[in-house]
């Protein structure tokens, strides 16, 4: 009779244990990809904070922020993004999102619409 409730004991300890390695393993999951996409975010933000402030401003107070300056804008942030960005990160796009420059293009226009609003 105890070995039976010892064994008892024993799966149910098992199951419980592995049942919180698998919600733990999610936590952490969770954790590591919203601090990947915050380093995302932070890196979008401050290239295009950084970009306005040492080319475009002066481009426009000049009258000369035309398209092509605003593609070049576009290609100073992107350089400034991925410079910053740690390997995880950009690994973290490739995998979710695909190509890393499309990405982060996207994401240095609308940081650019949103902080013209």
């Amino acid at each position: 009779m105890n070995e039976l409730i010892g064994g008892i004991f024993l799966l149910a300890v098992t199951a419980v244990g592995g049942f919180a390695a698998g919600a733990l393993r999610q936590v952490a999951a969770a954790y590591t990809e919203n601090r990947l996409l915050a380093e995302i975010a932070d890196a979008v933000a401050d290239a295009v904070a950084c970009t306005s402030q040492t080319y475009v401003d002066e481009l426009k107070e000049l009258g000369k922020f035309d398209e092509e300056a605003q593609k070049i804008a576009v290609t100073k942030a992107l350089a400034a993004c991925m410079a910053s960005l740690s390997e995880s990160a950009k690994d973290f796009i490739t995998n979710n999102y695909g190509d890393i420059a499309t990405y982060l293009t996207r994401r240095i226009e609308a940081q650019v619409k949103a902080q013209k609003l």
